[in-house]
């Protein structure tokens, strides 16, 4: 079973948004334990807060890596894939499931280059940019998405 952990700066939405956080959670289940560690959000006033920002999330994020797990940071500039090489890499990424899995989402302002450089992989969802509550429920998705696709369940067309 694979192992998972979910980084996120910022606290889950309530309505619908954390609706569907709690039914893909639901649906992984059988594939994967998953923990999520929500990074308490810096407060920002101005874009001229946004290195200060940044770099106090930072400190928070790094504490939280896994010294163990291979860990994908979602940023805009990362590499973009198809679900269906998602799906390939989780297995080669986790080892044969034998390695955790550890992925960020950063907050509102971005990420901390510092948290960047840890990471083994920069993963983009997408070219275009999501609130982080979004790319919360964009990545459960995907993720139950590539193990329906390993397992050749009908959820994938």
């Amino acid at each position: 079973m694979y192992r998972m952990h979910l980084t996120i700066v910022g606290k889950g939405s309530r309505g619908p948004l954390g609706e569907l956080v709690e039914e893909y959670l639901k649906r992984l289940g059988p594939y994967a334990k998953i923990k999520i560690h929500e990074i308490k959000e810096e407060t920002f006033r101005s874009p001229e807060d946004r290195p200060r920002v940044i770099r106090e999330e930072g400190k928070r994020i790094e504490s939280a890596l896994m010294d163990d797990a291979f860990t994908v940071v979602l940023s805009a500039e990362g590499k973009g894939m198809p679900s269906e090489k998602f799906a390939e890499a989780l297995d080669k990424w986790s080892e044969q499931e034998a390695r955790p899995l550890q992925f960020v989402i950063g907050g509102p302002l971005g990420i901390d280059p510092v948290i960047k450089k840890r990471a083994d992989l920069l993963l983009s969802l997408s070219e275009m940019t999501f609130p982080h509550d979004v790319a919360r429920v964009l990545l459960l998705e995907q993720l139950y998405r590539a193990f329906t696709i390993q397992k050749g369940k009908t959820y994938h067309y």
